[in-house]
């Protein structure tokens, strides 16, 4: 099987090619410019020549055991050092307290017009109902159906009729804060 050629420039030839004995020569003289790779590597003082934690090491080997605590005293918190909730919660109140901030009462949820929450209930739950009816009693009589259909398209278009006319209002183009 020959190798396939996409790159650029002129097809290569077999004759280019190195023979296996060539090939071998190269091999060897890269293996030998490597050097012996059997080599002992003298241990460190104080480390184990077993290697029982791995190869053994030219560099120095801190011994192994327990970590006596350190005697220096613990140092003050500051700045990026904080402890967590306490303190966060307590400057968070501390700011909260000189906002003055006290939000609006939220106002009644159906408090709008009735017709139109009517009309946003029918637009909503309409088809919601028609499909629990569709699924669960099948032989549903069709003028229940066609009512359902009326009311909705009825609801639909009591919500377009409802609709700002005009963008401009009292308040302007944009968004009232």
């Amino acid at each position: 099987m020959t190798a396939r050629h996409d790159g650029p420039g002129p097809t290569p030839d077999d004759a280019d090619r190195a023979s296996s004995d060539e090939l071998a020569e190269r091999w060897k003289a890269i293996v030998a410019e490597l050097g012996e790779l059997d080599v002992a590597v003298e241990s460190a003082p104080g480390a184990d020549p077993a290697g029982a934690a791995g190869p053994p090491v030219t560099y120095p080997v801190a011994p192994r055991g327990p970590v006596p605590p350190p005697a220096a005293a613990p140092r003050e918190l500051s700045g990026r050092d904080w402890d967590g909730t306490a303190q966060y919660d307590a400057a968070e109140s501390e700011v909260d307290d000189q906002e003055h901030y006290v939000p609006p009462d939220p106002g009644p949820i159906f408090g709008g017009d009735p017709l139109l929450t009517m009309a946003w209930i029918g637009a909503a739950g309409i088809p919601v109902a028609l499909l629990v009816v569709i699924i669960v009693w099948r032989d549903a009589p069709t003028i229940l159906l066609q009512a359902a259909g009326v009311v909705f398209a009825l609801c639909c278009m009591l919500l377009a009729w409802r609709l700002p006319h005009s963008r401009d209002g009292a308040d302007g183009p944009g968004a009232v804060v």
